[in-house]
C-alpha cells in the first residue's frame, strides 16, 4: 500500500489529479483502500506542514530530494503526525523497506528522519504570526504562500485563517434528488433502507448531505437515477437559472454535467450541452443516461459553436483555477500559480464574448466558476459588461443576480455565479 501511495503522489507531482488515480488498486482490501485514500489526500493537504517538520531533521530542504524519497518521507510523516491507526515504529519500518529501492543510503536517511519525527526528538516551532503572517498561515494550514498573501490583503488575518481551515476539512458528499424520477422523501427512505443516513441541506431544496457514503453508488437509487452528486456551492449558483416551459438552454464547458442535469430536471425544457473534452463528455453522457434526462450533447469549443438559432438561456460553467475546491482536490493548491489566474481570466473573457451571440433578446447569460478569486469572477463579469452594452445584470426577479459562496461560509466548495440579461 505504501508503494501505491508513493506512486500516486509522484504522478500528482507531475500534474495528475488524485481522484483519477485512487481506486485503481483492486488488489487492496476495502480497509487498505480507504487508508490509501486517506494517506494520499492527507499528504497532499498537509504537504507544507509536513515539509516544515521534515526539514528540521534534514541537512537539505526536502524539495531537493528525489521525488520518490520526498513522498516516502511525506506519506510517513502524515501517518505519524495526523493518524493513529498504525504505530509510529510500524510506519517507519514500512517506509524504510520501500526506501531500499531507491539507492544506497536512502533507507538510512528515511529511518533517521522518520524515527526522529516519531520520537519527537526536535522541537519544531511555527513562524510567529505577528512578524511573518504569510509564513505562519502557509505552514500551519499548508497553503501556498502566494495564495495566503492574496487572501490576507483581501480579507485580513482572521478571515484568511478561516478560509485556510476550510480548505483542509474534507466536506461530506452532497447529492441532489432527480425530481423526474423520485421525491426527496422517497430518496431519503430508500437510502435509509440501505443503511445510508442523510440530512437535508439548509436553504437548498432537494439536496441531502450523506454522512457515511459507503455503498452509496451501489444502491438501486443510484442505478435508477434518483440522484446525482453536486456540492452546495454549485447548487446555489445553479439556482440563478430560472426557466419556463419550452425554453432552450445551452450549457457550454458543461462536462461532467451537473448544471446541465439540474436544468434538464426542471422539465419541459430543451437542454443542449457542449464541451471540448471528449472523455469528460463521456461522463456527461453516462450521467444523462442514468438520470433519464433529455440533453443533446455536442463536442465543441465554446468559442466556436455551430448553432444558428439563439437560446433563451446560455450557461457558461467556465474553466477556472478551481481554488474554491481545495478541500475536495487538495493538489490544486500545489498545481496552481499566480499566472494561472491571469491565464484563466483571459480564457473566460474569450468564452463569454464567444457565446454572447447565442443569447436571444431578453434571454439570460449565466456565468459560473468554482474559484475564490475576483479576477476570475466579478472582474470578468465587469469587463464583459463594459464591452457588451446590450447586457445588464439581471435584476428583473427577486433573486439576487450575483451569488458568491466562499468555503468558510458554506462548509463546502467556493462558487461564483452572475446572471446577465440581454436587453436587445
Amino acid at each position: 500500500m505504501r508503494r501505491q501511495a508513493v506512486e500516486i503522489l509522484g504522478k500528482v507531482d507531475d500534474g495528475a489529479h488524485a481522484d483519477n488515480l485512487l481506486g485503481s488498486s483492486p488488489e487492496l482490501s476495502s480497509a487498505d483502500a480507504r487508508l490509501l485514500r486517506e494517506i494520499v489526500l492527507g499528504t497532499l493537504t498537509w504537504r507544507a506542514r509536513l515539509d516544515h517538520h521534515l526539514n528540521a531533521y534534514l541537512k537539505q530542504p526536502i524539495t531537493r530530494l528525489k521525488k520518490p524519497v520526498r513522498n516516502i518521507l511525506r506519506s510517513g510523516a502524515y501517518q505519524i503526525l495526523f493518524l493513529d491507526r498504525v504505530p509510529g515504529y510500524a510506519v517507519v519500518s514500512e517506509c524504510v523497506d520501500l526506501a531500499r529501492r531507491y539507492g544506497k543510503g536512502v533507507s538510512g536517511l528515511t529511518n533517521a528522519v522518520l524515527r526522529g519525527l516519531a520520537e519527537n526528538r526536535v522541537t519544531v516551532d511555527l513562524p510567529e504570526p505577528e512578524d511573518h503572517p504569510v509564513d505562519r498561515l502557509a505552514v500551519e494550514y499548508s497553503h501556498p504562500g502566494w495564495l495566503v498573501d492574496r487572501w490576507l490583503k483581501r480579507f485580513g488575518y482572521d478571515r484568511t485563517r478561516l478560509l485556510c481551515e476550510a480548505g483542509n476539512v474534507r466536506p461530506p458528499i452532497t447529492i441532489r434528488v432527480n425530481p423526474t424520477r423520485a421525491t426527496l422523501d422517497d430518496l431519503v427512505l430508500a437510502l435509509d433502507e440501505n443503511g445510508i443516513q442523510t440530512s437535508r441541506v439548509a436553504d437548498l431544496l432537494g439536496f441531502l448531505t450523506v454522512s457515511a457514503p459507503s455503498g452509496l453508488f451501489e444502491t438501486a437509487a443510484y442505478e435508477n437515477g434518483w440522484f446525482s452528486v453536486q456540492g452546495p456551492g454549485a447548487g446555489r449558483v445553479s439556482r440563478l437559472l430560472s426557466t419556463k416551459p419550452g425554453d432552450r438552454i445551452l450549457d457550454v464547458c458543461a462536462a461532467p454535467g451537473g448544471k446541465a442535469m439540474s436544468a434538464a430536471e426542471q422539465g419541459n425544457v430543451h437542454v443542449y450541452a457542449s464541451d471540448a473534452n471528449g472523455s469528460r463528455l463521456t461522463t456527461l453522457s453516462e450521467n444523462r443516461d442514468r438520470l433519464g434526462l433529455n440533453i443533446r450533447i455536442l463536442a465543441s469549443d465554446a468559442r466556436s459553436l455551430p448553432y444558428a438559432t439563439p437560446f433563451d438561456h446560455v450557461l457558461v460553467d467556465a474553466p477556472c483555477t478551481g481554488l474554491g475546491t481545495l478541500s475536495r482536490h487538495p493538489e490544486i493548491r500545489w498545481h496552481r500559480q499566480p499566472d494561472d489566474i491571469v491565464r484563466m481570466a483571459r480564457l473566460q473573457a474569450e468564452i463569454l464574448a464567444g457565446v454572447a451571440r447565442y443569447v436571444a433578446d431578453r434571454g439570460t447569460l449565466i456565468y459560473t466558476t468554482c474559484t475564490t478569486e475576483p479576477e476570475e469572477n466579478e472582474q470578468v463579469v465587469e469587463n464583459f459588461l463594459d464591452k457588451h452594452s446590450e447586457f445588464r445584470l439581471d435584476e428583473t426577479t427577486e433573486a439576487e443576480p450575483i451569488v458568491s459562496v466562499l468555503p468558510d461560509l458554506d462548509g463546502s466548495d467556493g462558487a461564483f455565479g452572475a446572471r446577465l440579461r440581454k436587453m436587445s
